[in-house]
């Protein structure tokens, strides 16, 4: 029994001072202090399971000599197991671990450093991809579009998407007639025609050393990121500004203006490398686009407008006059409709030839257009007759008018170059005005013809009122 409490002690002592060391430093300083308590342990014990063993009866078989010796053998062997726990070579070993734990540590987090940046960058090109994938639809539209109204609503719905960082844009096309750029397009950016015109030129000047009286030729725009270029407007705005490039002559410029990087909720602007690549690519599908969209508005007004004279044709009147008469009725006002007849033209084109005819027909239309408002709608209803719809107007100011027209033409002076002589010619008119002389589209254009008719038989060169004919 006393051999059993003996080996048990000896176990619990060994098995609490091993845990105790694995919390403790793997220090020589620690080691001496806890193997003396370990040694004084066992002494206390094996004192104390003999001091009770000679008190509970003689010990014929272990006598205490050999409970010192087994006490004493069984402590050298702990110090001398604890004594390699904490030797230098194990010290040493457990340093090279720690560097090796300490150095997978760092490359753990060196590698997981790695694989974060690595994703990033992954987000980073799958946006630029998703951004780029978008920009090429949006390009590729308006490459396809034939009118200016559909290129705007291209622009406004997928540019924004596309090129985020543009606060607003205006497109500005060159007006052939009127000799200067246009805005065609603007949508939060409101630029002043003569500041683009200005841009122009001193671009030109700084890049080509070309004069600004040489017009708009910009054979250096065709270099680089398509010529794209940054100017400050007058409000102090950057804008980017990318010409729109046929046979080295701008057709028109595309500008953007950028949002702020920095601010609360703002987006971080590219570089303005990247932003003039994509403005350049942008502004060469958008010179098909404007080259489709011209052509297409040049066709659809050579459809709309009488080729000879330059006002509009019959089918255009024909729609309109239905568009004013249910406008009248919607809001209870009056539509007058004055028709117009030159007088004996006939006999002129006989007398002085077809293209001398056309001379006159040119030069009455012209003088009919200038005497009424912008708001009235002029067309060729006929071989010499003509249209004019006056909309809201009462029949004192419309008779005025017709008067007016008349009284022009009449002292008009038609010259004939081949002939060298002073032609002359007058027209008569007939008004009419819906509600009160007719109450529809067909019965105004008949009530306005009887009162041309009635001027003409009246001895022509007149203007008659549908109300003054006699019932």
């Amino acid at each position: 029994m006393t051999i059993a409490l003996f080996a048990a002690g000896q176990l619990i002592i060994f098995i609490l001072f091993y845990l105790s060391f694995l919390f403790l430093p793997r220090q020589r300083r620690v080691f001496w202090p806890a193997a003396g308590a370990f040694g004084l342990a066992q002494a206390v014990l094996a004192a104390g399971l003999t001091s009770a063993a000679y008190q509970a009866g003689p010990i014929k078989a272990i006598n205490a000599p050999i409970w010192v010796f087994a006490t004493a053998l069984l402590a050298v062997m702990s110090a001398l197991f604890f004594y390699r726990y904490f030797s230098g070579r194990a010290l040493a070993e457990l340093a090279e671990h720690q560097k090796e734990a300490k150095n997978k540590i760092q490359q753990v987090k060196k590698a997981e450093e790695t694989i974060a940046g690595l994703k990033s960058e992954l987000q980073r090109e799958e946006t630029r991809l998703t951004d780029s994938l978008k920009f090429y639809s949006t390009v590729r539209e308006l490459a396809e579009c034939v009118d200016f109204d559909h290129m705007k609503r291209v622009l406004e719905r997928d540019l924004r998407q596309s090129m985020p960082y543009l606060a607003g844009f205006s497109l500005f096309v060159f007006n052939e007639d009127a000799g200067r750029f246009e805005p065609q397009i603007q949508h939060q950016l409101w630029l002043e025609p003569k500041w683009i015109e200005d841009v122009l030129k001193q671009e030109v000047q700084r890049a080509d050393k070309v004069p600004a009286a040489a017009g708009r030729a910009a054979a250096g725009y065709g270099e680089g990121a398509g010529g794209v270029f940054f100017q400050r407007d007058p409000a102090k705005r950057e804008i980017m500004v990318a010409p729109i490039v046929v046979d080295n002559s701008p057709l028109g410029f595309f500008l953007g203006t950028m949002e702020l990087s920095g601010g609360a909720g703002a987006r971080v602007v590219p570089a303005k490398n990247e932003i003039a690549v994509c403005a350049a690519t942008l502004a060469q599908e958008l010179r098909f686009g404007l080259l489709k969209a011209l052509s297409f508005a040049r066709v659809e007004r050579l459809s709309r407008v009488d080729g000879l004279t330059g006002i509009y044709r019959r089918g255009i009147f024909d729609y309109r006059i239905e568009e004013e008469i249910a406008r009248s009725k919607a809001f209870k006002n009056k539509t007058g409709l004055m028709i117009l007849d030159i007088d004996h033209f006939k006999e002129l084109n006989d007398k002085w030839g077809h293209p001398f005819g056309d001379i006159v027909l040119r030069r009455i239309a012209t003088i009919i257009k200038d005497c009424v408002y912008e708001t009235d709608f002029v067309a060729r209803y006929g071989g010499e007759e003509f249209a004019v719809i006056l909309t809201r107007s009462d029949e004192a100011g419309a008779q005025r008018k017709a008067e007016q027209i008349r009284r022009l033409i009449e002292k008009e002076i038609f010259y004939h170059e081949d002939k060298k002589v002073d032609v002359k010619a007058t027209i008569s008119i007939g008004l009419a005005f819906y509600p009160q002389d007719a109450d529809g589209v067909k019965n105004l254009i008949r009530a306005a013809d009887e009162a041309m008719y009635f001027s003409k038989q009246s001895g022509r060169n007149r203007v008659t009122g549908r109300s003054q004919m006699p019932l």
